[in-house]
């Protein structure tokens, strides 16, 4: 028995040197495990409780005296490092250890030499990490007495014991609160595979959304540390010109604290901006009339129009900073392939003061009637009720049966227009009319029916992107092919962030902002899952794809923002792009201010969420624990929840820095 004793005792001495050398080697000791306190788990979890010296509580309090924070601690028996959260900490004076009451001291100065005892702390034990297998597992075994407890200075320990991913997409740093834990050395990434299987980003206005896709952009961009990653292609929904700037050098309001410039830095040495972008610009009738009026080609008129697009675009914003700058290069080009591709390629120099430039591949984009296929067409506008789609579809394909195919989307519309007022008045119909009159009696079209088809006709005319003409011989503009722009992205257009700019469609269209905007994202949206869907029948390989939705809600709103018909078709639309991407590498970032504001689809396609500062009336429907719900209504601008599949631990609070491209709130600067 003895010998057995003496045993014990040399091998849990080898075992506490073994501990206390790990302890040393990978974090700063901060503590130990109590000999007065059991050390105990159940079924509902463990506790671990230590002591903090004064001297170390008092350099480290903000390690060590927020619930929440995380800690490590090297359990004797096993070696190996167990990850904890602070749940409780408790300070004593030394009054209250020597259980003396306070009418024994007539002095009503603070005696500080009071404060010098040790501080109890409380931890839950969450994970177990091996350092010498690098695996990790739930730690739901006891953790023994005396064991060192440590605040880890080395990020991938960090990393591994809390169970985080240490390759992906940077997001920003782990936090415990609002504060950065163990000095910002914690980095966290997100896997690529989880942006296929899609995320929401929810926030309130300022909260940081748009300073968190730009970052995460930027490292999709960089390929940093992301070394599985094929060069990607980015494409960015922008419906307020916010993401515009992301090529041009980022300006830090002058309150910025150290400690944000200092993240900023980081990710700038890792990350860098875009060096250009490709715009895909929506063309409308108001912009070829008021812009390349005296154009009698189409080469002119992109030249006239990309200037302008500059001009009312970035010189402001160069003025307002007092940037120098000029067009160092503009050439219009057409690529050949199945249909043209034609583009302007511009190169930007600005003055910071230090000179730097950028690329601008600005894609003209529009449509032109006679290009569509009928049941493509009705595809176009989601306002048409599916008797309207279904009559429309075929009626288009009945007069090209005929051989008398209509041109314009505008002749359309007369022809239409006509057949009803001819059967309105039971007139006699001759010459041009008599075909489509005599089709319409034939499908027997409701007189309902052929009103909604003329109300969407006429408001995807008012749109004003259809049949864009220049000069006499000009013709009408044809729409970009995207997968064209897709294939040739890496050769051509240098795998540069795509962003289809919106905002210059409200500006530039009389119709209805939102029905004008959706019309254009679904085609894109439409087109490249028509491109992806077509390459994996072919069994080619093609690049990844990210695609950024802005302001979600504008284009997939909730079951009460649009008729039941056009929720249909979008959420149906949406269910195919996303499952497709699971399989196909396309990913979807949705952002949007609250679950409420997006239809139900999104909710449940979307496995990773993020959740920034947000009202208490919108926290309540988040599926997060209690204690984020308080956390998120209170944390501060780019803080924010990661729930995720991914995470081990299930959750995990993180800041995302200052954005390394331009990202620019006038307000404050």
């Amino acid at each position: 028995m003895r010998l057995m004793s003496e045993k014990i005792i040399k091998e849990l001495s080898l075992k506490a040197s073994k501990a206390y050398e790990t302890a040393a080697k990978l974090g700063d000791v901060i503590g130990y495990v109590s000999r007065t306190s059991p050390s105990l788990i159940d079924e509902e979890g463990g506790v671990v409780v230590f002591d903090v010296d004064p001297l170390i509580y008092f350099d480290k309090f903000a390690d060590i005296a927020s619930a929440g924070n995380y800690l490590a601690v090297v359990d004797l028996k096993t070696g190996h490092v167990i990850s904890l959260r602070v749940v409780s900490v408790e300070r004593r004076d030394i009054l209250a250890e020597l259980s003396l009451p306070e009418a024994y001291l007539p002095s009503q100065s603070p005696e500080v030499t009071g404060l010098l005892t040790k501080t109890r702390v409380r931890a839950k034990p969450l994970l177990s990490y091996d350092p010498d297998t690098r695996s990790v597992s739930i730690a739901n075994y006891v953790v023994e007495p005396q064991s060192p407890v440590i605040k880890p200075r080395d990020a991938e320990t960090a990393q591994c014991m809390l169970g985080l991913p240490t390759n992906g997409v940077f997001l920003g740093f782990v936090t415990s609160g609002d504060r950065p834990i163990f000095d910002a050395q914690v980095p966290l990434f997100l896997p690529v595979n989880a942006f296929y299987q899609h995320m929401l980003v929810l926030g309130t206005t300022g909260s940081g959304k748009t300073t968190l896709l730009k970052n995460m952009i930027a490292s999709i961009y960089s390929r940093f540390n992301t070394p599985s990653l094929e060069e990607p292609t980015i494409i960015i929904l922008d419906p307020n010109k916010d993401y515009v700037t992301i090529p041009l050098k980022p300006v830090f309001p002058e309150d910025t604290t150290l400690q944000d410039r200092q993240l900023a830095e980081f990710f700038s040495m890792k990350a860098s901006r875009p060096s250009g972008l490709v715009v895909i610009l929506p063309v409308t009738s108001l912009v070829a009339e008021s812009r390349a009026k005296g154009s009698e080609t189409w080469a002119k008129a992109l030249k006239e129009i990309s200037e302008m697009y500059i001009s009312d675009t970035y010189a402001p914003l160069f003025e307002r900073f007092g940037w120098g700058w000029s067009i160092k290069e503009l050439v219009v080009h057409e690529e050949p392939g199945r249909s043209p591709l034609r583009f302007v390629r511009l190169v930007l120099t600005v003055k910071y003061p230090d000179e730097d430039s950028f690329t601008l591949y600005i894609i003209p984009y529009s449509f032109r009637f006679s290009d569509f296929a009928p049941k493509e067409f009705v595809a176009l506008n989601p306002y048409f009720t599916r008797q309207a789609k279904d009559t429309l579809s075929r009626l288009l394909k009945r007069m090209e049966d005929l051989g008398n195919p209509v041109k314009t989307i505008v002749d359309l519309y007369d022809m239409l227009a006509t057949a009803r007022y001819y059967l309105e008045h039971k007139s006699a119909t001759t010459g041009k009319w008599r075909g489509l009159v005599e089709v319409v009696e034939e499908l027997a079209v409701h007189k309902s029916t052929l009103e909604n088809i003329l109300r969407q006709l006429g408001s995807l005319i008012d749109t004003g992107v259809f049949d864009i003409s220049v000069g006499e011989t000009g013709g009408f503009l044809v729409e970009a092919p995207i997968s064209e722009i897709l294939e040739k992205h890496r050769s051509v257009f240098s795998s540069l962030p795509i962003v289809v700019d919106l905002d210059f469609l409200q500006e530039y269209s009389p119709a209805d902002p939102e029905k004008v905007i959706g019309i254009v994202a679904y085609r894109i949206l439409n087109k490249v899952f028509e491109w992806k869907l077509i390459k994996s029948r072919e069994k080619a390989k093609t690049q990844p794809v990210m695609i950024f939705v802005d302001e979600a809600h504008r284009f997939f709103p909730s079951k009460g923002g649009g008729s039941e018909d056009f929720i249909e078709h979008v959420s149906g639309m949406i269910d195919r792009v996303a499952r497709l991407g699971r399989s196909r590498g396309l990913g979807l970032v949705f952002s949007t201010h609250s679950p409420t504001d997006v239809h139900d689809i999104i909710l449940q396609l979307t496995n990773t969420k993020i959740v920034l500062r947000m009202d208490k009336t919108h926290v309540s429907s988040l599926d997060i624990p209690g204690e984020y719900k308080d956390f998120v209504t209170r944390c501060g601008d780019r803080v924010g929840v990661l729930k995720s599949h991914v995470l081990r631990l299930g959750y995990v609070s993180f800041k995302t820095p200052l954005p390394i491209t331009g990202h620019y709130d006038l307000s404050r600067l």
